[in-house]
């Protein structure tokens, strides 16, 4: 798992502030759930990453660009690593 800490906090939908992300590994289900959302691949990437995240992908599109951007640079990470 690895912990993200952004660097501009964005309001959900529920009222909550969402200050940081935690992303978990990813497996062959979450990839297979992703896939079964959507044919476009932005929008696989987009359910994949909140799959992980246990959020809603209209959660991650408040996100600054520069936060996601870390989200997706973790989650390279995560698939080079063993």
């Amino acid at each position: 798992m690895k912990e993200i800490t952004l660097k501009h906090p964005v309001k959900l939908a529920s009222g909550k502030e969402l200050t940081k992300l935690v992303l978990r590994r990813a497996k062959v289900r979450d990839l297979k759930e992703a896939q079964r959302r959507s044919d476009k691949a932005e929008e696989q990437e987009l359910a994949l990453l909140a799959l992980l995240c246990g959020l809603a992908p209209e959660d991650l599109e408040e996100l600054d660009l520069s936060d996601y951007r870390a989200l997706t640079d973790s989650f390279r990470a995560m698939l080079d690593k063993s």
